[in-house]
This record gives structure tokens, sequence and C-alpha cells, in this order.
């Protein structure tokens, strides 16, 4: 009786450890018992990170010492305004206010800040009006900005236009940039497919002692009073033309207009334009 009651309790005693045990026994065919490994579930619901923006204390001490050096201006001060850092605006002309490498590009070529920008905004079908602007630099003989407006009208195969410009120059002689300005017209007239006709006109006016610079007047790029005529002969039908003419050039030497011959390239070639 004894030895029945001590059975069962031993029983008992494996029944409780096998349910506190991480471990499953079972009996094989052999009737050896084997421990098997209970299947464990885990709970993942994690809490959420919460993290705050670090900032090293060496860029407070950098950003705090920039801002000494920041004046206090009202809102409306030009300082405020946003510096197009990439260069993105609206004229070229701009850049070297903006540039920071403007005196290096200037030291590595007189060439470097020279632009040519032009502006059309038709009114009507008819007219249209025109702004170029352009600075040229020939180095050890002077330099040229210039900017033009005018207003261009077309009627079937009649075009004409006319207009003013300013800018101011400088020479070996002058190294202090000069001022200077004009007026100009230009007619044409295609008389054929394959024939153009031309005219032009400009008076411009310089500062009287510069009437004996050479370098100005040999200048073929500088504004010159003149008139004259050619003749635009259409060469091939992809719209290269040849010009003939002659241009009266005014000589403030000699005081009268000296006659020149013109033999020019104008149209296009390819993608590029040439002449009128």
């Amino acid at each position: 009786m004894k030895w029945g009651i001590s059975v069962i309790l031993l029983l008992l005693c494996t029944l409780f450890l096998q349910a506190q045990s991480n471990l499953t026994w079972i009996r094989t065919k052999e009737g050896k018992m084997v421990a098997v490994p209970k299947r464990m579930v885990f709970d993942l619901d994690l809490p959420k990170f919460v993290y705050k923006s670090f900032t090293p204390s060496n860029r407070q001490l950098i950003e705090a010492k920039l801002r000494e050096f920041v004046p206090d201006f009202p809102v409306w001060s030009v300082y405020e305004q946003e510096r197009p850092m990439d260069m993105t605006i609206s004229s070229v002309a701009y850049q070297p206010f903006f540039n920071p490498y403007t005196p290096m590009l200037r030291r590595v070529s007189p060439m470097a800040l020279d632009f040519h920008e032009v502006l059309i905004v038709p009114a009507s079908e008819q007219v249209t009006f025109i702004t170029s602007g352009r600075q040229y630099t020939w180095p050890g003989a002077g330099g040229l900005t210039r900017i033009n407006v005018e207003l261009l009208w077309r009627h079937d195969r009649f075009s004409l236009s006319g207009g003013a410009f300013g800018g101011r120059y400088f020479t070996p002689f002058n190294p202090s940039p000069q001022f200077m300005g004009g007026f100009n017209a230009m007619a044409s007239y295609d008389v054929a497919d394959w024939l153009t006709v031309r005219w032009w006109g400009e008076y411009t006016f310089y500062d009287q002692k510069e009437k004996r610079n050479p370098h100005m007047l040999m200048n073929p790029f500088y504004n010159h009073t003149s008139v004259g005529g050619a003749f635009e002969f259409k060469v091939n039908d992809s719209g290269f033309k040849v010009g003939v003419g002659v241009n009266y050039e005014y000589n403030p030497i000699r005081g009268r207009m000296e006659r020149q011959f013109l033999f020019y390239p104008a149209g296009k070639i390819g993608m590029f334009h040439i002449g009128n």
C-alpha cells in the first residue's frame, strides 16, 4: 500500500515539474523518455524610440561667433536680400557681382567677363522691341560696353528698324572709361527669294578730344558715324548669303566721309547666324 502511494506521489511530482519546465517529455517506441524544448512565444511589442537632434558643441560655437559679425539691419535692407549662390540670375552681366572668383578671373584673362545678350519682346505681329547688351575687350587695344534699344517693324518683304545706343569705352589713350552714344537705323527689302537690298545709317558722338584717337578710329568694332547699302545674294537653300556693298564712314581726323567697299558673308551656316 505504501509502495502504491509512493508511485502516485512520484507521478504527481513529475507532472508538476514537467508543467514548470521548458522541456516536453516524450516516450519513444522503444520505451525511452526524450526531452524536447517547448515552443516559446516572444512579445516583440517594443516601445517607440525617442531621440533628440544633436548639434556638436563646436558647431554651436562657430554659429555664435558668426552671429557676432552680422549687423542688425532692418528687414527692408538690401543686405537681407537673398544672394543667388547658385549663379542662376537673369543676366550674365551681373554674375561678376555675385561671383567670389571675379578678381581671379580678371587676372587670368582680360576677356573673362565679356558677354553678349539679346532680349526680344514682340509687341504685335509686325512690331518687335529688341534690347541687346554686349561687352568686348581687346587686350592691349581697349574695350567697349554698350547697350542698344530699337524697334523693328516688318511688313511683307519690307523691314525697318531704328533706335539708340549708349555705353562706355576705353583705349590705351584713355585708360579711364569714357562715355559715348548715338542713333542708328536700318532698312531692308527682299526683291526676290535670292536677292535682298539693305540700307543703314548711324550717328555716333564721342568726346571732342577723342577725335584723334587711333585705337578708336581703327577698331571696326567701335561705333562710328556711317551710312551705306549693300546687295545680299542667296547662295544655297540653307539660307547662306553673300553681301556686296559700299559704306561711307566719317573720319574725324580728315573731317570727311571715306568710302569703304564691303564683301561679307550673311545668313545661316548650319546652326550659326552671320550678319543681319
